[in-house]
């Protein structure tokens, strides 16, 4: 089984579908085509769409046996939440679909 990296901020959806707009990157030496695969600490930035409003996200469990920098890869089985601007969990986020060149297989 495989599963496909992160690397490009449109990849990551909340809730509501919104698309990221951009991520906070802290892995900038582990890169796929000279863009940095996404980790564990990253923080995916959201456009803030109605009705929800998602601002921000956290991954809560990311790829543990491929790392960057001794941090978890974030994968297509990634569990990340969104959260608005009170700060309140929004819901899950979603990885569609990730990088299909960058495969964690198991």
């Amino acid at each position: 089984m495989s599963n496909p990296t992160v690397t490009q901020a449109s990849s990551i959806a909340d809730s509501t579908q919104s698309r990221s707009s951009s991520f906070v990157p802290t892995n900038l030496r582990v890169t796929s085509g000279n863009i940095p695969l996404s980790v564990q600490t990253d923080v995916p930035i959201f456009p803030g769409s109605p009705p929800v409003f998602t601002v921000t996200g956290t991954w809560m469990m990311a790829g543990t046996r491929v790392t960057a920098n001794s941090i978890g890869v974030i994968n297509s089985s990634s569990i990340g939440v969104g959260y608005i601007a009170a700060g309140s969990p929004s819901g899950p986020l979603q990885i569609n679909p990730g990088n299909q060149n960058v495969l964690i297989k198991f």
